[in-house]
């Protein structure tokens, strides 16, 4: 399957090989959908501070709110779920659950979190990520999941130049912290 961004996946966007005949072509698609997206929005979660297992439990809670019914109504499905698992994220650090039982298999029979692999680089870029601030942090990590500053500003319902402003300071910050730690390994 071809990866899309997730800024322009839409039902448009399934290949018709995988929907099926008329009648299990909704529910085909939707799978798709989840196969598709499941990782991408466990990863940008992880973008954000979660740790694997909130974000995928986070993440698939905003699967269950989209349905296979619901989602074809949605111009933007990707950008959607996104905001609804951020949420659920939220709310989730909110109440400090702290989870004891492992994840459960979902739809497809794999867990997504089996599916996250990330590497060294990613897991410091992880890191730096946690050091920024909250409204700079959110911005890269919607850029990083492929929006524009324009569709991540109308998602979350915020000015353009507000989330292009946020991003370069987060970015400065970024640049900032890896010459710091390039530097320090020099010296060493």
């Amino acid at each position: 399957m071809t990866e899309l961004p997730a800024s322009t996946y839409t039902f448009s966007s399934v290949p018709p090989e995988l929907l099926g005949s008329e009648s299990t072509r909704q529910d085909n698609a939707f799978e798709a959908f989840y196969t598709v997206e499941m990782t991408r929005v466990s990863a940008f979660l992880m973008n954000l501070g979660a740790s694997p297992y909130e974000a995928a439990d986070a993440a698939h809670e905003a699967f269950l709110k989209l349905l296979p019914d619901k989602w074809w109504s949605l111009e933007h499905p990707g950008a959607y779920l996104r905001k609804v698992a951020y949420r659920n994220y939220l709310r989730q650090t909110d109440r400090k659950v702290s989870p004891m039982d492992p994840v459960p298999d979902r739809p497809g029979g794999t867990c997504p979190i089996e599916q996250i692999i990330v590497t060294d680089e990613q897991q410091r870029m992880i890191d730096l990520l946690a050091t920024l601030p909250p409204a700079e942090r959110e911005a890269m990590a919607w850029n990083l999941d492929g929006f524009s500053h324009e569709e991540t500003a109308e998602i979350l319902g915020k000015n353009p130049a507000s989330v292009r402003k946020a991003y370069s300071r987060a970015r400065t910050r970024l640049i900032n912290a890896l010459k710091l730690k390039q530097e320090a390994e020099t010296d060493e």
